[in-house]
Formats: structure tokens, sequence, C-alpha cells
């Protein structure tokens, strides 16, 4: 099945950019930094250098340096974080730019892409570093409850279909 969704690297970046946010006043290691957020290392030097050259962390050399985020988690959004993992947010080619596509001005399903884009882009703005950590804070605190989370496929109850046995083997 293939699904609409973000990539690996984004969700690894955004899993970083949460620990350091929660880890403010440190420069963490990228080895701690890889044990806390179960990024492998080797995606994390590179996540790390998408990061910092999109300037929202920092990166220190030699005995006690490491990573920190290189701006206030307030200041830092998700569409931040996605747009240096992934690059600018654009959902169909036609949105681009004027007239890109021959049908923009007449075709119902350029306004439809235009108004996903814009709910989207304002929820990524809208939703700061700051925010995900103390969201993080509360869940240490008190994790949610399995049927309190939004999977695409919830999980079913298993059922084992039993086969009969015959001559004492199957």
């Amino acid at each position: 099945m293939s699904v609409f969704q973000i990539n690996r690297r984004t969700d690894y970046a955004v899993r970083m950019m949460i620990e350091l946010a929660l880890q403010a006043d440190s420069c963490l290691s990228a080895r701690h930094l890889a044990q806390r957020t179960n990024v492998p290392k080797a995606f994390l030097h590179k996540i790390a250098a998408d990061l910092a050259r999109a300037s929202l962390l920092q990166t220190q050399t030699g005995p006690g340096g490491g990573l920190s985020l290189n701006l206030p988690a307030e200041q830092i959004t998700m569409q931040h974080i996605l747009e240096a993992m992934e690059g600018p947010i654009c959902l169909n080619i036609c949105l681009l730019r004027p007239h890109e596509c021959p049908r923009d001005q007449l075709c119902p399903g350029h306004d439809f892409w235009g108004r996903l884009q814009t709910v989207i882009v304002q929820q990524l703005q809208a939703t700061t570093l700051a925010d995900l950590a103390a969201d993080a804070v509360a869940l240490q605190q008190q994790p949610r409850r399995r049927d309190h989370i939004p999977y695409l496929i919830p999980q079913q109850d298993v059922v084992v279909n039993t086969l009969p046995v015959i001559g004492g083997q199957l």
C-alpha cells in the first residue's frame, strides 16, 4: 500500500529537534542524541547538517561539543523543520506558480489543492518546537491511551483461525 507521508528523515529531524528543545540549556553529543531519539547515528549526522544549513541548529566540535538549537524553541516552527528536510511545501505542481498548469483557471482540483495546502501551512506555522516539547513533557508524565491515538488503520482484535488437526499433526 502506498501512502502520502513525510519521509523518515523528516520524522527523525522532528525527534531530534524536540529532544534538543527539551535539553535547551545543553549541548548534546551526537551519540547521546541518537540514543535518546532512536535515530541511527549515520542518519543523524546527515540530518543535523541539513538542519544546521537551515540555521535551526548549531554544531560545536571538540570536547564538550555537540548539537544545540540555534534559535529559541518558540521561534522554530514545524514549517521550518519540514522545509529544511523536504524543501518548500507544494502539494501539486499547479500551485507552484501562476499558469504552471494550463487548466488552473477552470480546474476545481486547483482550488481544492490550494485550500488544503493553505490549511497544512497554517498548521505548520502555528505549531512551534516549544509546543511539541511541552507535549513531550506532558506525555512523559501521562502517556495517551492507545485508543486515543489517531491511526490510519486502527488496530483490530486479531482472530486466529485454527485448523483442524488430522492424524495428530498439522
